[in-house]
């Protein structure tokens, strides 16, 4: 399984599924449930129990948290852990 690459661009609507030619370069596409846990978990960011869950609802509102077009996947997931802790 492929890492998220937390300083690549992140993919946002009608980029999602797209072929390659139709996204931005330094777009990391398909990011899964997966990624997002195993990143928060590596970074120490949340323990494997709350990365499952955490992983499942960014996926779900991924667009939801995506601000322009040179937003980071770091920048991102720290948007989207601050709102998941309720800060």
């Amino acid at each position: 399984m492929d890492k998220l690459n937390p300083d690549a661009l992140a993919e946002w609507g009608e980029e999602e599924g797209a072929p390659a030619g139709e996204v931005r370069p330094g777009v990391q596409p398909n990011v899964t449930p997966e990624m997002v846990a195993d990143y928060v978990v590596d970074a120490g960011e949340l323990p494997r129990e709350s990365a499952e869950p955490f992983g499942e609802y960014l996926h779900r509102t991924w667009n939801d948290y995506v601000e322009g077009a040179d937003m980071t996947h770091r920048d991102l997931v720290a948007g989207a852990l601050a709102y998941w802790r309720g800060q």
